[in-house]
């Protein structure tokens, strides 16, 4: 009897070292990714709904911060996320796997770049290319809807729902320039920014 509870003893912290007690452990640096990118190109987004629906210059050196500063600005934040969390992973099988889902959908979105893309530039439709982001806001929710599954945390199921009720209202939009570009907007930071803050901050009260 003293061996097999001892052997129950050791199945259980094997698979207590493959599951991971602390499911927020390595997801640090995805929580300050998420954040940030979805804080600075949501803010993309807003400025260039308020351009498109004339309150700011649409040309001229606003117009240019608006396009490319953006970009300037998270590459140097990105790559000092990357470089301070260099060492952490997430732990356990479940946090792995959610991490394994989102670098599968990112990679996917290059092929939807090139297939979707391809056919706009033929069609020479702006609409069609449009459809992108749609897709792309579509992946993001499939991958917090994983995540709610695995984890079994309503509001990862609210971030999914966020994220396929903003595709849609964008879909209906595609034609009215500042209303898709509004969405797409409040999707990132409602569906980016807000959950990037939630699970970093969850990191940080889990350290």
């Amino acid at each position: 009897m003293t061996a097999d509870a001892q052997s129950a003893r050791d199945d259980l912290a094997f698979l207590k070292s493959l599951l991971g007690e602390d499911e927020y452990s390595g997801t640090r640096s995805f929580g300050e990714a998420y954040f940030a990118a979805g804080l600075i190109y949501g803010g993309q987004m807003i400025l260039h709904a308020l351009q498109a629906a004339g309150f700011l210059p649409g040309s001229g050196v606003y117009a240019l911060l608006i396009g490319i500063g953006p970009t300037i600005l998270f590459i140097p934040v990105m790559a000092w996320i990357i470089w301070r969390n260099r060492s952490k992973r997430p732990a356990g099988v479940v946090g792995r796997s959610i991490g394994a889902v989102f670098g599968t959908i990112g990679i996917a979105n290059l092929f939807l770049i090139v297939v979707i893309g391809s056919v706009a530039w033929r069609e020479q439709s702006v609409s069609t290319w449009l459809i992108y982001p749609c897709c792309v806001f579509v992946l993001q929710g499939t991958a917090w809807l994983f995540s709610f599954m695995m984890r079994k945390h309503g509001w990862h199921l609210a971030v999914a729902l966020g994220w396929f009720a903003t595709a849609v209202a964008m879909a209906v939009c595609v034609a009215a320039s500042p209303l898709f570009i509004l969405f797409a907007g409040i999707g990132l930071w409602f569906c980016m920014a807000l959950p990037g803050w939630i699970v970093l901050r969850n990191a940080k009260g889990s350290a």
